[in-house]
């Protein structure tokens, strides 16, 4: 099961770099908890509306939201993945990159939760792990 969850992160994160909603709904569960970067701001996203909601302010926000993961590992019923995302704002066109470090937990074959910790240490200490 655990190489499907590796394959299934694959796949939604192919599906965010394309812009694809509904191909990233295909792949979440009507519970999902994603908790983003920027979740201390604006609170989790939940559910299938939760996403849309977070699609669509990336979206309104950026012309360019490209997520890019560089080692993936399987935890089993969880995947551990680092990279970065970059970014392009609508309007100026400042682009950056920032580091993502983050947790996807699955179920039954559906993504049910996201955390992304942007830090490298954090995400290996909520996963039980050290260098």
């Amino acid at each position: 099961m655990s190489q499907e969850n590796v394959d299934l992160f694959w796949e939604g994160n192919d599906a965010m770099r394309r812009g694809d909603v509904e191909g990233i709904l295909d792949r979440v569960s009507e519970e999902v908890v994603w908790i983003a970067a920027r979740t201390s701001v604006e609170g989790a996203y939940h559910g299938h509306e939760g996403i849309r909601r977070f699609l669509a302010d990336n979206a309104e926000n950026f012309e360019i939201f490209e997520p890019n993961f560089d080692e993936v590992r399987d935890l089993g019923d969880r995947v551990l993945a680092f990279g970065r995302f970059r970014i392009r704002a609508r309007g100026s066109g400042v682009e950056t990159s920032f580091p993502v470090a983050g947790i996807a937990t699955y179920r039954e074959g559906k993504l049910v939760g996201w955390e992304d910790f942007r830090e490298r240490g954090l995400a290996l200490e909520a996963a039980g792990l050290s260098e």
